[in-house]
């Protein structure tokens, strides 16, 4: 009789398994979803790092190249970043000789006016 009721008390019973399961399962699931948002801020910081090296691209071509007429330019896009678009704003200053210049970025094919980044910069000729 003393022997049996080592043997059931020996182990783990059902419930506890299940439990253990549920926890571990619960675990790995939020593991994944913080794994899975991580990885679309990584990518949408990878984007938003291409769009500001291309503004900057764009804003040093401006300054070395001739300077297009005052206003605002037809949105463009760049062979090596096909997934943006850019605008050039160039506005008068009180200063003679002195050019305001906007760069602004924009997803492609999106009809929003709303930039993802720009830059202004001042430009002297």
């Amino acid at each position: 009789m003393r022997r049996n009721a080592i043997r059931s008390e020996a182990g783990f019973t059902l419930l506890e398994i299940m439990v253990a399961l549920a926890i571990l399962s619960i675990s790995l699931v939020t593991l994944l979803t913080a794994h899975g948002r991580a990885m679309t801020m990584t990518d949408d910081a990878a984007k938003l790092t291409d769009a500001v090296t291309m503004a900057r691209e764009e804003m040093e071509r401006m300054q070395m190249e001739p300077l297009p007429e005052a206003g605002v330019s037809e949105k463009r896009r760049r062979d090596d970043f096909p997934w943006f678009q850019w605008r050039a704003e160039v506005k008068e200053t009180p200063f003679p000789n002195v050019w305001e210049v906007g760069i602004s970025v924009f997803r492609a094919g999106d009809d929003r006016e709303t930039p993802i980044t720009g830059l202004r910069a001042y430009v002297a000729r």
